[in-house]
C-alpha cells in the first residue's frame, strides 16, 4: 500500500531546511535531500511509459547524494510512478531504519495539487517567513545569488501559493512560522508532531554536531549554521543588512501577503522607484552567470543532467522561464 508522505514547503530561506534538520533526529522519520527532480517525473508520467521513465531516474545525480543506489529491477512490483516514488523513499527509510517519509524541498508549494494527485492522503508544512528575512538571505548567498526586487517576487509567489494550499485543503496543511520556531521550538514541534500523527521526542532538539556533514561543499555557506540550536538571533539581521531602498522595494511587493501573515510595514506607502525593475533584471542576468559557474565548479553533473532530463521529458522551455525565481 502506498504510504501517506509529508512535505516541508515554502519558500527558500524560510527555515525549511533547519525544520528538516530537527525532524530527521525523530527514531520514526527520514527526509532525504532536496530532490527537484521527483516533479519532473510527476508532470511526465502521463505522457510517458513508466519502463522509459526509471533507467533515467536511477541515475539521477540527487539520488546520490541521498546515499543510495537504486536499481531498476528494484521497481519491478510498481505500476505507477507515485508507487515508484514511494518505493525509492522506502528504501531511504530501510538505510536509516526508519518509517515515516517526507520530503523537504521548498519549490514543491508550487506543485501542491501534482504531489495530491499522485499522493492523496500527503500532508504540508507551510513554513513562513518575513520576507526581509528571505530577501536579505536571498541576496546574501553564494547559491541563489539574487537581488530585492526577484528574491521578493519569488517570496510572494512561493508564499502565495502555499496560502492558496491553505485555503484549499485546511485538512492536509498546517503553517509555522520561522519566528515561532526559533523562539519556542519545543511548542511548535509538538504541534508539527501532533499534526503529522507521531510522540514528540525530546531528543529532536539536543546539540549535534554532525547536522550539516551531509551537505556537500556547494551548499556549506548557506547551510553553515545547522549544528546549532534554533536561535532567535536571526530574526532581525536584514534591519542592519537591508538598505531603507531595499526595504522599500520588498515591502512595495510583498504587502499584501505581510499582512496577512502579521508582518508589520517599516515604509509609509512603500513603491518601487523609477527605472528600478530594468536595473534589477541587468542584475539578475549578472547572477545566473555566477550561478551557472557555482554549478559548474562544484556540482557540474547534476547541472548537466538536469538540463539532459528537462529536454528529454520536454520540460526545458518551462524550466528556462521559471529559472528567475
Amino acid at each position: 500500500m502506498q504510504s501517506n508522505p509529508f512535505f516541508i514547503v515554502g519558500c527558500g530561506r524560510s527555515g525549511t531546511t533547519l525544520l528538516r534538520t530537527i525532524l530527521n533526529r525523530h527514531a520514526d522519520i527520514a527526509i532525504p535531500l532536496e530532490s527537484l527532480f521527483i516533479i519532473d517525473y510527476l508532470k511526465a508520467a502521463s505522457r510517458n511509459e513508466l519502463t522509459d521513465l526509471l533507467p533515467m531516474l536511477v541515475r539521477e545525480p540527487e539520488i546520490m547524494e541521498w546515499g543510495i543506489k537504486p536499481q531498476a529491477d528494484d521497481f519491478a512490483g510498481c505500476r505507477t510512478i507515485s508507487e515508484v516514488i514511494d518505493e525509492l523513499h522506502q528504501i531511504y527509510l530501510r538505510a536509516r531504519g526508519k518509517k515515516r517519509w517526507g520530503q523537504k524541498t521548498p519549490r514543491f508549494v508550487r506543485e501542491t495539487e501534482l504531489l495530491l494527485h499522485h499522493f492523496p492522503g500527503a500532508l504540508f508544512i507551510h513554513v513562513v517567513r518575513d520576507p526581509r528575512a528571505v530577501v536579505n538571505s536571498l541576496v546574501h548567498s553564494d547559491v541563489h545569488v539574487s537581488n530585492a526586487y526577484h528574491a521578493s517576487l519569488r517570496w510572494r509567489m512561493d508564499v502565495s501559493k502555499g496560502l492558496e494550499l491553505e485555503e484549499k485543503h485546511p485538512q492536509q496543511v498546517t503553517r509555522v512560522h520561522y519566528e515561532d520556531m526559533v523562539r519556542d521550538p519545543q511548542r511548535v514541534l509538538k504541534r508539527i508532531l501532533d499534526f503529522l500523527g507521531l510522540a514528540y521526542d525530546p531528543a529532536l532538539l539536543q546539540h549535534d554536531p554532525s547536522s550539516a556533514e551531509e551537505y556537500s561543499e556547494f551548499y556549506q555557506n548557506i547551510h553553515a549554521n545547522l549544528d546549532r540550536r534554533p536561535t532567535d538571533q536571526f530574526i532581525d539581521k536584514w534591519k542592519t543588512r537591508l538598505s531603507n531602498a531595499d526595504v522599500e522595494v520588498i515591502e512595495a511587493l510583498t504587502h499584501e501577503q505581510m499582512q496577512v501573515l502579521g508582518y508589520e510595514l517599516v515604509t509609509e506607502n512603500p513603491a518601487l522607484p523609477r527605472g528600478f525593475i530594468a536595473r534589477a533584471r541587468l542584475q539578475r542576468l549578472a547572477g545566473l552567470f555566477r550561478q551557472i559557474m557555482r554549478y559548474l565548479r562544484y556540482r557540474r553533473k547534476y547541472l548537466l543532467f538536469l538540463l539532459w532530463r528537462k529536454w528529454k521529458l520536454g520540460l526545458l522551455f518551462d524550466f528556462l522561464w521559471d529559472v528567475n525565481y
